[in-house]
């Protein structure tokens, strides 16, 4: 994985190390300023502070992260991806310019693994996801680098020598809940936990409460408020997806392939200060009877993921999925069966432009319907953690900053995870560990 501070880099133009382009300095730090805030990036080098945690939310379930200055997505879709900025503010390039060194994939649909391998084999960013997820990135590598539209084209096209470099964080056909791994790249910053859990599916409606009124209204302005620009890639409807600009081009995953619907559960764990905490996934499945889309599995199944959510230890901010296909029959009950397990201070939704209930314009209704389901359930007012949502699209791109010498995260129960399973073995590779 290739450090831009150990690199000779001439600011304008791109130099060749070891038969691999880097990316311009002065993109970079163009790149970063635009999506974390040019307050939070050193303007000479592209560096983010050390003694903070910034996310930016890039649309869908896809943000931009930045530890103690380790600058990593988790999810790589964007909502809208045009040719030009538009109404998601963002073009490919920004992100490949971003030079992200770890992308996170909570699973393999393409609203969330849209663009990770094309923009991998740019930066040389290791792709984390199951083995399934993992086995598709391989197979979008070989169809881009074999598609003229990208390799003809010198701003797209992949550097000499490029390749997408895929961990398997979770074995092939894996039980939910049963291979839980310390993954290695944000060391020694910070401890990050991930294993397989549950992706969203329609269960039974549940007899502990009412039913769950459908409330996801759409903003039918949204349209004319801001209209769609020329597609990174040619729409379904357009007559055999030609492109009618050079600069369209498929840098999709492909449909129908391995990894869709087995889902990443992501924990971090801060080991300096006060250990500041969060979490991330994309997708909540039904706790309550341990079935997933592609895992048709019991209550124990359930029980065994709220047990690992439990071990995770206290958690600041979770980074969590606001749409479920549960929604219909259970509202967001999924969502805040994993927050009853985890007990975050801090709720920051994602998926609220895209899945099942949850559509560009809909933020609001989104909020209102998670609102509704607390009070349905019966969550007490002191359980319930503070939100911090995201509406689309005026929040996209809006750094949201957490300083790491806080008072307010400390607590000594990170200390005992740190001590307990989040020991760093210096190993390239994920590390099987037990929350026992």
């Amino acid at each position: 994985m290739k450090k831009l501070a150990s690199l000779a880099i001439l600011a304008g133009s791109v130099v060749a190390t070891d038969g691999v382009a880097e990316i311009a300095t002065e993109d970079m730090i163009a790149a970063r300023q635009h999506i974390f805030g040019i307050e939070n990036v050193d303007p000479e080098t592209g560096a983010l502070p050390d003694d903070r945690v910034v996310f930016s939310w890039l649309s869908a379930s896809s943000f931009a992260g930045a530890v103690q200055g380790r600058v990593f997505m988790m999810d790589s879709f964007l909502t809208r991806m045009e040719i030009e900025r538009g109404r998601t503010p963002l073009t490919i390039s920004d992100i490949t310019n971003l030079n992200p060194e770890a992308i996170l994939l909570g699973h393999g649909h393409g609203d969330h693994a849209d663009n990770a391998a094309y923009i991998s084999a740019h930066t040389d960013a290791v792709i984390y996801a199951t083995e399934e997820t993992c086995s598709t990135m391989d197979l979008d590598f070989q169809r881009m680098a074999e598609d003229p539209r990208i390799q003809n084209n010198p701003d797209f096209a992949f550097p000499e020598g490029a390749s997408v470099d895929c961990v398997s964080v979770t074995s092939f056909g894996s039980v939910p809940g049963t291979e839980v791994f310390n993954l290695p790249f944000l060391e020694p910053q910070a401890c990050v936990t991930a294993f397989r859990h549950l992706h969203s599916n329609a269960v039974d409606p549940d007899p502990d409460f009412p039913p769950t009124p459908v409330q996801i209204i759409v903003d039918e302005r949204d349209a004319s408020l801001f209209p769609k620009g020329v597609a990174q890639w040619p729409r379904r409807a357009e007559p055999d997806y030609q492109p009618v600009d050079d600069r369209q081009f498929d840098n999709r995953t492909t449909r129908g392939a391995p990894g869709g619907p087995e889902s990443l559960f992501f924990s971090f764990l801060l080991r300096e200060d006060t250990n500041f905490s969060f979490v991330y996934h994309n997708t909540a499945g039904a706790l309550k009877e341990g079935k997933g889309r592609g895992y048709d599995g019991t209550p124990e199944d359930g029980q065994r993921i709220i047990g690992l959510l439990e071990a995770l230890g206290p958690t600041d901010v979770q980074l969590g999925t606001a749409a479920t296909s549960n929604f219909d029959n259970n509202g967001l009950r999924d969502l805040i069966m994993y927050q009853q397990a985890i007990k975050p201070s801090i709720y920051i939704p994602n998926h609220i432009t895209t899945g099942s209930r949850a559509k560009e314009g809909s933020s609001l209704s989104v909020y209102a319907g998670y609102v509704d389901q607390l009070d349905l359930m019966g969550i007490p007012s002191d359980e319930r953690p503070r939100l911090h949502w995201l509406v689309d699209p005026v929040d996209y791109i809006k750094p949201i900053v957490y300083t790491t010498d806080n008072p307010n995260w400390a607590d000594p129960a990170k200390s005992e995870i740190l001590d307990g399973f989040c020991n760093p073995t210096g190993s390239d590779a994920p590390t099987p560990v037990s929350l026992d």
